[in-house]
C-alpha cells in the first residue's frame, strides 16, 4: 500500500458506528451504507417486492430501533435517502475521500465510547465512596456506648422471645401462612395480606399491627433506636437493590407501551417447535432469575446468612419474585406483557403447549397490575417473598425471621407515609403465587417426559438446576 492511501477501517471498528437507518448495533457496510443485519435484510426483501409499500401516516414516520417495524414505506425511503442501493460500491473499493470520512466517524464513535466508560467508572467510584462513608457513620453510631447498650438489650430480648419451633405441615388444601409477625422459627406469610383480612379488612389497623419479635414503630411513626436505624438502612438497601436489578427500568417501560408484535411475527412464534419455544422462554426466565439473585445479594443482611440458607431462600422464592416483577411490564389496557422488547398476548405462547399455565400467569399479572403498586412497594414485597422464615430446611430460622420482621415494619411504615394502608387486604393470597410456581413445575416435568433427551440442551444450566434437575439431585424447586 502506498503512503498516500488511507488504511482500511477494520470491520470490528466499523461496528462502533450504529446503524444509519435505525440506530441499532451495526454489522458492517451493506448496499453502500453502514446498517444492522435487520435493515440489511429488510432492504433486500423490499427490493425484491418492488415499490408496493404505502404509508398511512403522511410519510412522516420516525424510524429508530423501536419503531422500524411500524412503517415499511418510511423505512425503505430512509434506506434509499441515505444511499442504500444494489449498485452501490463495495466497502473495499470506496474512494479515498469516503474512507477518510468513515475513518473519522469511527474514531469519533470510539472516543465517545471511551468517554462514556470513563464517566461510568467515575460515577461508580463516587457511589462506592459514598456507600463506604455511610457504613463508617453507621458503624460509629452503633459503637457509641448508649446505642451499643440499647442494641445489646434489644438483641437479648429478641433471643429470649425466639423459641425455636419446628415448622408444622400446612392443612390439606391450604398453603402455610407467611407472616413475619410471628415468633421466630414459626411459619410466616410472604406479606401481611392474611393478617389484614383476619383483623377485619381494616387497612389502618393492619398497617400498625404487629406482634412477636418485631421492632414496633414509635408514636411518631419512626421505629425506636437502634432497631429504627437498622430498619432504615435495610429499607434503603432494598430500594437501591430493586432499582439496580429491575429490567427494564421504570423510566424505560413507557417506551415499550406501543411496541407490539405484528400478526406475521405472532404467527412465526406460534409455528416454532415446542422445544424451541420452551428454550426461548427458559432463557428469558433465567435472565430474570439471575437479576433476582443479584437483588438478594445486595440486600442488607442476606450475605450474612449461611450459604445453605441463602440457597434455600433463593430456590424457594426466586420464581415468585419473577412473577411479582412481571406486573411491572404488564399493559392492562391491551392485556399484554413485555416479551423480547415488545408487548405480547397469551396467543404468542401457543406453541408451548400449556395454555392453562399461560392464562394463569396473565390473570395474576392483570390482578396485581390493577393494584398500581409503586416501585418502592414492589421492592419491599420482593424482599418479603425472598426472606421468608417459613421456608422448609432453613438452618438459622430465627435470623431469617428477624430480617423478615424488619422488612414487614418497613413495608407498613411505607404504606402509612403514603396513605396506602388499604393495599394490605387487596394483596393476592400467598397461596396464589405458590400455585403458579407449582403449575410451572408440573409443565416443566410434562415437557421433560415428552423430550427426555433434549432437556439438557434446551434449558440454561440455572433453569435446569432449579426446575428440571437430574433425579439423583433431588426434587426441583425445593420449597
Amino acid at each position: 500500500m502506498s503512503p498516500c492511501q488511507c488504511p482500511r477501517v477494520p470491520p470490528a471498528h466499523i461496528e462502533a458506528i450504529p446503524c444509519k437507518i435505525c440506530g441499532d448495533k451495526s454489522s458492517g457496510v451493506h448496499y453502500g451504507v453502514i446498517t444492522c443485519e435487520g435493515c440489511k435484510g429488510f432492504f433486500r426483501r423490499s427490493e425484491r417486492r418492488g415499490p408496493s409499500l404505502a404509508c398511512h401516516r403522511g410519510q412522516r414516520c420516525d424510524i429508530d430501533r423501536a419503531t422500524r417495524t411500524r412503517c415499511q414505506h418510511c423505512r425503505l425511503q430512509k434506506c434509499l435517502r441515505l444511499g442504500m442501493s444494489r449498485d452501490a460500491v463495495k466497502f473495499g473499493r470506496m474512494s479515498k475521500k469516503q474512507r477518510d470520512r468513515l475513518q473519522a466517524e469511527v474514531l469519533e464513535q470510539l472516543e465517545k465510547r471511551e468517554k462514556n466508560r470513563e464517566n461510568r467508572e467515575q460515577t461508580r467510584e463516587h457511589r462506592e465512596q459514598n456507600r463506604e462513608q455511610t457504613r463508617e457513620q453507621t458503624r460509629e453510631q452503633l459503637e457509641q456506648p448508649e446505642t451499643r447498650e440499647n442494641r445489646e438489650k434489644w438483641e437479648k430480648r429478641e433471643q429470649e422471645r425466639a423459641v425455636p419451633v419446628p415448622p408444622q405441615p400446612p392443612p390439606a388444601g391450604r398453603c402455610p401462612p407467611l407472616s413475619p409477625a410471628v415468633p421466630a422459627g414459626c411459619p410466616s406469610r410472604a406479606w401481611p395480606a392474611e393478617e389484614a383480612t383476619r383483623r377485619g379488612q381494616d387497612g389502618d389497623r393492619a398497617g400498625t399491627a404487629g406482634t412477636g419479635p418485631v421492632p414496633q414503630p414509635g408514636a411518631g411513626g419512626v421505629p425506636e433506636s437502634p432497631a429504627g436505624l437498622e430498619i432504615e438502612l435495610l429499607t434503603q438497601s432494598v430500594l437501591l437493590s430493586h432499582r439496580a436489578t429491575c429490567h427494564p427500568r421504570a423510566e424505560d417501560l413507557q417506551g415499550h407501551r406501543w411496541a407490539t408484535f405484528s400478526p406475521e411475527e405472532i404467527r412465526a412464534y406460534q409455528s416454532q417447535p415446542m422445544a424451541e419455544m420452551w428454550q426461548r422462554c427458559a432463557r428469558r426466565v433465567t435472565e430474570a432469575i439471575e437479576r433476582v439473585v443479584e437483588f438478594a445479594k445486595r440486600l442488607r443482611g442476606f450475605l450474612q446468612l449461611s450459604q445453605h440458607d441463602q440457597i434455600v431462600l433463593l430456590k424457594a422464592g426466586a420464581m415468585e419474585v419473577v412473577l411479582l416483577r412481571m406486573c411491572r411490564a404488564f399493559d392492562a389496557a391491551t392485556g399484554t406483557v413485555l416479551f423480547e422488547g415488545k408487548l405480547a398476548g397469551p396467543e404468542l405462547f401457543r406453541s408451548l403447549g400449556c395454555p392453562e399455565l399461560v392464562a394463569s400467569v396473565f390473570e395474576f399479572a392483570r390482578g396485581l397490575s390493577a393494584l398500581r403498586c409503586s416501585e418502592s412497594e414492589l421492592a419491599l414485597l420482593s424482599a418479603l417473598l425472598l426472606l421468608n422464615a417459613g421456608r422448609p430446611w432453613l438452618q438459622d430460622r430465627p435470623r431469617v425471621a428477624r430480617l423478615q420482621g424488619q422488612l414487614d415494619v418497613a413495608f407498613r411504615l411505607l404504606l402509612r407515609r403514603t396513605r396506602r394502608e388499604g393495599l394490605l387486604p387487596r394483596l393476592p393470597a400467598p397461596g396464589r403465587l405458590r400455585a403458579l410456581c407449582s403449575q410451572h413445575l408440573e409443565q416443566v416435568q410434562a415437557f421433560r417426559r415428552l423430550h427426555p433427551a433434549g432437556v439438557s440442551a434446551a434449558f440454561p444450566p440455572l433453569y435446569r438446576e432449579l426446575f428440571a434437575p437430574d433425579p439423583a439431585d433431588g426434587p426441583a424447586g425445593t420449597r
